[in-house]
């Protein structure tokens, strides 16, 4: 379950309970009921099942308080979590988990080389013509997989492709991503954002914003019957898939990366500095939007 942005969101944490009440206790429950209510009963649960848990990008103590209660667990429960605060000892002390940190180590040149080779080209071991090249892409990356799998499936070469169209597409793009200078973040952004520009057509681009803004978390179907029409969301999206900027959850929800999210934030922001002016607006901004009695242009 990816927390990340959602749990700033007040709908949004109250269906995050519920989604992980559901997934551990196997039952689904329509009633109704405030935040506290849904901890007491994940609490509930937590002491009797057996499960593993898995939570992504954790940011505070207070998000593991809501989400799993504050109550001893079932002694065989494994819970894996994922968050960028290495300091996360005490978190745990109140509900009388054995914590162990492992720390994650980015990708070795090898390791990079074959992840970046098995999306951009089929195969773990580049070909020969595409070695050199490829070499320098995976240098870029520094490492990171999420960099490397999107990096590598923008530039995917398939069997169809004219092989020299297809070196020249990756000479250019390698002058092009080592002139953008910057710290590991920025050199992120910077393929993540040329992942997107490379997108085929105009709709999957806004299918893409519109996805980042406002759906992230909901089933597929319900968002392609909303999206169809004007912006072909079923095509589109797996489209969005096949170039690493969307996933599907076993639960068949759209789940995206926290990186993509805030890249489509900043696309929309640069649109005008004015959040009334924008194609959209992020919750927090709608307020302000709202408060100054603005509308937003379709």
């Amino acid at each position: 379950m990816e927390i990340g942005e959602h749990y700033k969101l007040p709908n949004r944490l109250l269906g995050l309970q519920k989604q992980l009440l559901e997934d551990i206790s196997g039952v689904k429950d329509e009633t109704s009921f405030s935040t506290p209510q849904v901890t007491s009963k994940i609490e509930a649960v937590l002491q009797m099942k057996k499960v593993l848990i898995v939570l992504d990008d954790i940011d505070d103590q207070d998000q593991i308080g809501v989400l799993l209660g504050t109550k001893s667990l079932h002694k065989e429960i494994k819970i894996i979590i994922t968050t960028r605060d290495l300091d996360i000892q005490a978190w745990f002390g109140s509900i009388s988990c054995k914590c162990q940190v492992h720390k994650l180590e980015l990708l070795n040149d090898h390791e990079s080389l074959e992840l970046f080779s098995f999306h951009a080209l089929g195969s773990n071991v580049p070909k020969e013509k595409f070695k050199d090249l490829a070499v320098q892409l995976t240098r870029y990356c520094e490492g990171n997989p999420l960099a490397l799998k999107v990096l590598g499936s923008s530039l995917c070469v398939s069997a169809e492709d004219l092989q020299e169209d297809s070196i020249q597409h990756w000479i250019s793009t390698i002058n092009l991503l080592y002139s953008s200078r910057g710290d590991q973040d920025s050199k992120i952004l910077s393929i993540l954002k040329r992942s997107y520009d490379s997108l085929p057509h105009f709709s999957q681009r806004e299918l893409f914003l519109h996805i980042a803004f406002f759906f992230v978390g909901e089933y597929e179907d319900d968002v392609v019957q909303i999206l169809e029409h004007g912006w072909h969301a079923q095509a589109g999206i797996r489209t969005l898939i096949k170039r690493c900027l969307l996933t599907i959850s076993p639960s068949k929800k759209l789940m995206m990366h926290q990186l993509f999210q805030e890249m489509g934030r900043t696309i929309v922001r640069e649109e005008s500095k004015d959040p009334a002016k924008r194609s959209r607006v992020y919750q927090d901004e709608s307020y302000f939007v709202l408060g100054k009695g603005e509308f937003l242009s379709p």
